[in-house]
C-alpha cells in the first residue's frame, strides 16, 4: 500500500533524543504483537515495551491510530525505495527481469509481520489504488524504451496484477516461500504473453 494516509496531528521529532523515542515506539509495535498478540496493542503496552513513559509517547503520538499512521508512512517509504532502486538497477536489463526482481522484493516486504500490516492498512483506511498508481508510474518509466505497441494493455493489467499478488501475501495461508512462488508464477505467466518485453 502506498499513498498519503489520513494522519492524526503529531509533533515532529527534531532532536536526536526525540527521534530515538519515536524509533523506539515504532520498533515496539511488532514486538507487542509477537509477545502479546495483535489484540493487545495499546499505547500503554507500546510505551512499556519501548521503554519510554506514556507521557513521552503522547508527545509524538496522540493516540494509537497515529502510531499506525507512522508505521504506514514508513511502509510507503520502503515501497518507494524498492521501486526506485529496482528501476535504477535495471536500466540495461529487460522489462521482465525488472518486474520479476521487483515482485520478489515487494513480496518479501509484505511477508514480514503480515497480521500487523493488515491492521495498519485497515487503520489508515487507504485502499490499494495508490500502490497501483505507483506501480504503473514505475512500469511506465521502465517500459517506455521498449517501444511496445501493447504498452497501454500492459499498463492496464500489470499494476493491478502485481498489487493483487503482493497484498495477497498478507492474507495467504501459505508460507512466505510458497506465497512468493505463487506470486512469481502469476507474474511470469502474464509476462510470457508479451515476449516483446523480454528484450
Amino acid at each position: 500500500m502506498i499513498g498519503n494516509a489520513n494522519i492524526s496531528a503529531r509533533r515532529i521529532p527534531r532532536q536526536h533524543r526525540s527521534r530515538q523515542t519515536v524509533e523506539a515506539v515504532l520498533a515496539a509495535v511488532p514486538l507487542v504483537v509477537k509477545r502479546h498478540g495483535i489484540a493487545s496493542i495499546t499505547t500503554n503496552r507500546i510505551a512499556e515495551v519501548a521503554g519510554v513513559s506514556i507521557g513521552s509517547l503522547y508527545q509524538y503520538f496522540p493516540d494509537k491510530r497515529s502510531v499506525f499512521s507512522a508505521l504506514h508512512e514508513r511502509h510507503v517509504g520502503d515501497v518507494r525505495n524498492i521501486l526506485e532502486r529496482n528501476i535504477a538497477a535495471h536500466k540495461s536489463s529487460s522489462f521482465s527481469e525488472l518486474v520479476v526482481d521487483l515482485v520478489e522484493e515487494l513480496v518479501d516486504l509484505h511477508s514480514i509481520e503480515t497480521e500487523l500490516h493488515q491492521l495498519v492498512s485497515a487503520s489508515v483506511n487507504e485502499g490499494p489504488e495508490h500502490f497501483r498508481r505507483a506501480l504503473r508510474a514505475a512500469f511506465e518509466r521502465a517500459i517506455a524504451q521498449c517501444g511496445s505497441g501493447n504498452i497501454n494493455r500492459v499498463l492496464f493489467v500489470l499494476p493491478s496484477l502485481v498489487e493483487g499478488v503482493v497484498h495477497g501475501v498478507t492474507l495467504s495461508p501459505f508460507t512466505s516461500r510458497e506465497a512468493k512462488g505463487e506470486a512469481m508464477k502469476a507474474t511470469l505467466a502474464y509476462l510470457s504473453v508479451h515476449p516483446e518485453l523480454g528484450r
